[in-house]
């Protein structure tokens, strides 16, 4: 009976492990073009792009993309079409800009810019009303736009690795009262 149950668990693992399975994690743009009506989970971390897949919109299901670890630059218009996404991993790229087309990522959870280049924390992120977790760590963040305010499921923000006032500080914990946000320590430097 062991020997039964302990085959039954193996090949419930292996049929997990298919592309197709909900829970399959694509890590090549060329397999997943294949299937793109399959894709939920999509990791093209380190992969040396320079530029944003612009295909992506194919991907009716996705539900989790990871860029992380690339060069990056800019996001272009397009990634607003991927209305299902609920986490989006972007970190250690060169981005500078957010477009306006984020606002249309609706069920976006968790957003990871760290290691970027962003300046401004736009007004359209007060649209992500799912999101749960917002890492802008070790950016060159000098503006955030109040409408920040909006996010109400916002569990954790991750403001290291920047310089804010004291003054702005005070004025992103009065946005986010139930957040748990981190800055870094200040300088007294009144920047």
């Amino acid at each position: 009976m062991r020997v039964l149950l302990l085959l039954l668990f193996i090949s419930f693992q292996i049929v997990a492990q298919e592309p197709g399975d909900v829970d399959y994690i694509f890590t090549s743009l060329q397999q997943a073009n294949e299937r793109p009506e399959v894709v939920y989970h999509l990791n093209l971390s380190r992969q040396k792009l320079e530029e944003f897949p612009t295909n992506l919109r194919r991907f009716k299901n996705l539900r989790t993309l990871d860029l992380s670890k690339n060069r990056i630059s800019m996001l272009p218009a397009e990634v607003g079409q991927l209305v299902h996404l609920q986490s989006l991993i972007l970190s250690k790229n060169k981005i500078v800009i957010l477009p306006p087309q984020l606002a249309k990522l609706k069920q976006l959870q968790v957003f990871d810019l760290a290691k970027n280049d962003v300046k401004v924390i736009p007004r359209e992120i007060g649209e992500l009303t799912a999101l749960e977790k917002l890492d802008v760590w070790s950016n060159n963040v000098q503006e955030v736009h109040e409408n920040i305010s909006k996010l109400k499921q916002l569990k954790a923000l991750d403001l290291q690795g920047m310089l804010f006032s004291d003054e702005m500080k005070q004025k992103i914990a009065e946005w986010l009262p139930t957040t748990e946000i981190q800055f870094s320590g200040g300088c007294g430097c009144g920047f």
